[in-house]
């Protein structure tokens, strides 16, 4: 099995719900359904939280270590029956054989039994006794280890400061950002002044984004600290550095800081609200309609100046949804869908298309479903090289 499927196998044994689960772990019920769909891989903490809460191994989650045998239940398991009985049968054969049984004679019998009884009862409470005992030795190895690693982790992250601090090129350095939405640009003001200055020094400040290289030459100031600014295009990966030129040309380059998801992070956030999973909006290959197709919106740096709901079929739409209360103007926003009978082959998705205030759009989908020729109804679908469910426009068609 991969990590999601045991995931999913252990949520759905303790009768758990995606959402459910997600509280649990303080996560969003989109990243269980990419967890178990196989499309992500839950963070070490997150994989530390499932096996407590599962009581399985990391390692039996990960599929390197077999799942442990579940503690005694308190009903002798077939093992202990089979040691039961060899004990009762070599215990009679050791009795001398009577002369005909009389009546008063069956009391050694009762006295057996009972006997019996009591040292296994012993017995299998010293078992349980065991087996409480190495579960609290494993807790206690458990904590002592995460304990380590701790300590292990903040050493090394206090090691790396040092070896930063005393490799680094600048004495001190800022640096803010003014983003330009519409015209999807970025702008750096940067400062930075050398940790050691000769004469004839310049700088150059760069920034790299979306594969490209951008350059603003400065000269120095007051207290030899070069100040300027230098623009590119707004990407989630953005790297900005500072290289030293001394008189002679010998160039040095310091990165002072790389930025992520500042793009992606600058658009509204967008989701529906429930969705194809439930398997009661099916009467055999018709999708029935629903007026409450909810959806949340919650804004970042921009405002929402459109919203539209579909359904999408291969990444293409399929048919729009008609606004139930308003579509963007409403606080939260509901859609009603229509009666759709949906084709075996293909892979269906309700989607969110979201337009903020400076015009730009981003595709939010839910969960993608497809029929599941094995179980005979229509199920998850695990993207692959095809279909696509990412937030780019571009990868979708309406």
């Amino acid at each position: 099995m991969t990590v999601g499927q045991r995931v999913a196998q252990k949520r759905k044994e303790l009768g758990l719900s995606q959402e459910e689960l997600g509280e649990r772990l303080g996560v969003s019920r989109q990243a269980i359904y990419k967890w178990e769909a196989d499309q992500t891989l839950p963070e070490i903490e997150k994989l530390v939280n499932l096996s407590k809460l599962f009581s399985v191994p990391v390692g039996w989650l990960l599929g390197v270590e077999e799942e442990p045998s579940q503690e005694n239940s308190g009903e002798l398991t077939e093992e202990q029956l089979k040691m039961a009985e060899e004990i009762a049968k070599r215990y009679i054969d050791a009795i001398p054989q009577p002369e005909p049984p009389k009546k008063r004679r069956k009391w050694p019998f009762v006295v057996a039994a009972v006997v019996l009884i009591g040292v296994f009862w012993h017995l299998f409470g010293r078992l349980d006794g065991l087996g409480s005992q190495y579960n609290s030795l494993q807790s206690s190895i458990g904590n002592i280890s995460e304990s380590v690693n701790r300590q292990i982790n903040g050493i090394a992250g206090r090691v790396e400061s040092i070896l930063e601090a005393q490799n680094t090129l600048v004495a001190d350095w800022k640096a803010d950002y003014t983003p330009d939405y519409r015209a999807n640009g970025i702008t750096f003001p940067l400062r930075a002044v050398p940790k050691t200055y000769e004469e004839g020094m310049t700088a150059i400040f760069v920034l790299e984004s979306a594969g490209e290289r951008f350059e603003a030459p400065v000269e120095p100031g007051a207290d030899h600290a070069f100040s300027g600014a230098v623009t590119c295009p707004l990407t989630d990966d953005i790297r900005l550095s500072v290289v030293f030129v001394s008189a002679d040309g010998t160039r040095q380059t310091q990165l002072l800081e790389q930025y992520s998801m500042l793009y992606s992070g600058s658009f509204p956030n967008a989701n529906i609200e429930g969705g194809l999973l439930w398997q009661d909006i099916f009467v055999g290959d018709t999708l029935s309609a629903d007026d409450h197709i909810s959806c949340s919106i919650s804004t970042r740096d921009c405002a929402v100046a459109d919203i539209r709901c579909g359904l999408f079929r291969d990444n293409a739409l399929a048919t729009w949804y008609e606004p139930a209360n308003g579509g963007a103007s409403a606080q939260l926003p509901v859609f009603r869908r229509p009666q759709v009978t949906l084709e075996r082959g293909h892979v269906y998705c309700e989607a969110l298309v979201v337009t903020d205030e400076y015009g730009r759009e981003r595709v939010y989908p839910n969960i993608s479903i497809a029929w599941n020729e094995t179980r005979r109804q229509w199920d998850i679908f695990a993207p692959g090289n095809v279909i696509s469910l990412d937030n780019d426009p571009a990868h979708w068609s309406y």
